[in-house]
């Protein structure tokens, strides 16, 4: 190779390693360089909340709209297509592992990074984890070996000993579930279908690969002592705080159902988590995990409420919700976190109650739940003549607006996180969700932070400067050799023409 293309090429892989490195080192290095952290990272409970991971597959691979297409053409994008769920495989286990598992090992080995992405207690993926309910069981069954062998590799399902026929993880059973490395799976729409789609064997396959749709357990905490001054008495308080960790399927909440025995099965499951009798003093807090968000006017997130049914030939079922309908959403805020009685609600201001962190809309979204003033009119016959009177009057009612719009401490609220998806389109996000029981206040605090990598065009990019540097490198090498080579065999004849 004449020397003047050989210099081009040694400083064109010189240029490629230094960008290698410095790229490579930014997304395997994103957390500590774009300073995420969990908002508490001392917190006794410290959950990785992933959503809307949607793997797809073959149908992806084959859609019908090639079909029309010239043989290669068609065979070129199928290859592009197998590229890029393969490529959309590791990065989607890139954000688990890094978010995981390494960042806390370097922040443990090393002290001086960084400390705000330390080891999880806890992981959850809000659900949607394929791309399709409709999928035949064979590639129901491939795509979960991708979940399980690709995406989250080393992660673990949770036993199916460890839930019992009350849908409860028992407190003798706990500890032994290695809970950092346990996925909680919540089931998505696209994984068994809305209401007026669920069919048994679509929950009974998902149960069998990634775990039960309905599950409940609770986290014992230490007892809390605390001084206080009670009408002018000095009196010892001691509290026994416990977080309460939801598992709901809220696919069939509403109706008209297609199962009805699948959906009595969630109310049931929703009636015995209603009848604990619980100390609703702020010492225990509720983290509800389930896949369709609450009802919330138009305007608060990107996705407004709607309803769509199937036809009346099929039974009018429920064919597709973007939340849960209002009467349901104010129950589970009421009866799960509660305020199941209005004149609770003087002892339950200024004290957080619990999280609700939900999947679906996957442009994600931060709400405020709370009780306020709502003027409603009542209709009565009007005494003095025909046609009714309207009387008007205040009602505490269930309230929803954007989290950075919230009130005070004077108000009983519950903030629910729409968790933005991890998929690529959606900047590859994962959130950090922290809660504690806070001594001042006597009750749980709970916040929620994120921590994206960004499309998966860089992830692409790099790895694609990664093998391209690679690839010159290992030329260059080659073309030295060859050229020293030959360097050495022209000085062996020289010497022996000397001779």
């Amino acid at each position: 190779m004449p020397p003047p293309l050989l210099y081009l090429l040694s400083t064109l892989v010189k240029l490629l390693t230094i960008i290698s490195i410095l790229s490579t080192t930014a997304l395997y290095l994103y957390p500590l360089l774009l300073r995420c952290s969990y908002p508490n990272p001392t917190a006794p409970f410290r959950l990785l909340t992933l959503a809307d991971p949607q793997l797809e597959g073959n149908t992806a691979i084959f859609h019908r709209r090639y079909t029309k297409s010239p043989a290669w053409l068609r065979e070129l994008r199928r290859f592009r297509k197998t590229l890029d769920l393969w490529g959309n495989d590791y990065y989607l286990a890139h954000i688990y592992r890094t978010l995981h598992t390494t960042i806390p090992a370097l922040t443990t080995l090393f002290p001086f990074l960084p400390q705000g992405v330390v080891p999880p207690t806890h992981v959850v993926v809000l659900g949607d984890l394929i791309g399709s309910q409709w999928i035949k069981d064979p590639e129901f069954n491939i795509r979960g070996k991708r979940y399980w062998n690709t995406v989250f590799a080393n992660a673990k399902r949770l036993p199916e000993p460890a839930v019992n026929e009350q849908r409860r993880i028992p407190a003798s059973i706990y500890p032994m579930v290695p809970w950092p490395d346990t996925l909680i799976n919540v089931a998505g729409n696209h994984d068994i279908g809305y209401s007026g789609d669920i069919r048994p064997d679509l929950i009974q396959r998902f149960e069998e690969t990634y775990g039960p749709v309905n599950y409940a357990f609770e986290i014992p905490f230490p007892a809390v002592n605390r001084t206080v001054l009670i009408d002018g008495v000095v009196t010892n308080m001691t509290v026994e705080p416990k977080l309460r960790v939801i598992n709901l399927n809220s696919l069939n909440i509403d109706s008209p159902a297609r199962e009805l025995k699948i959906q009595l099965e969630t109310y049931d499951f929703m009636n015995t988590l209603f009848a604990e009798d619980m100390a609703w003093d702020g010492s225990v807090g509720t983290v509800l995990l389930t896949h369709v968000p609450l009802h919330k006017p138009a305007g608060v997130c990107v996705d407004p409420p709607m309803e769509k049914y199937y036809d009346a030939m099929y039974g009018s079922l429920l064919r597709e919700q973007n939340h849960i309908s209002k009467g349901a959403s104010e129950m589970l805020l009421g009866e799960l976190f509660g305020v199941k009685r209005l004149q609770e609600e003087e002892r339950l201001k200024g004290k957080e109650m619990g999280i609700v962190l939900t999947g679906h809309d996957h442009e994600g979204c931060d709400v405020l739940h709370w009780r306020g003033d709502v003027e409603v009119e009542d209709k009565n016959d009007n005494p003095e003549g025909e046609g009714e009177e309207v009387v008007k009057r205040m009602e505490r009612r269930w309230k929803s607006g954007k989290w950075e719009e919230r009130a005070g401490d004077e108000t009983v609220w519950i903030r629910e996180v729409t968790v933005r998806s991890m998929m690529g389109e959606f900047g590859g996000n994962a959130g950090l969700t922290s809660a504690w029981f806070d001594v001042e206040s006597m009750s749980w605090r709970f916040e929620y932070s994120t921590c994206p990598v960004g499309t998966q065009h860089i992830w692409w990019t790099v790895h694609i400067v990664d093998f391209i540097t690679l690839v010159g490198a290992v030329l260059y090498g080659v073309i030295l050799l060859v050229m020293n080579s030959q360097k050495g065999k022209k000085v062996d004849l020289s010497e022996k023409k000397v001779q």
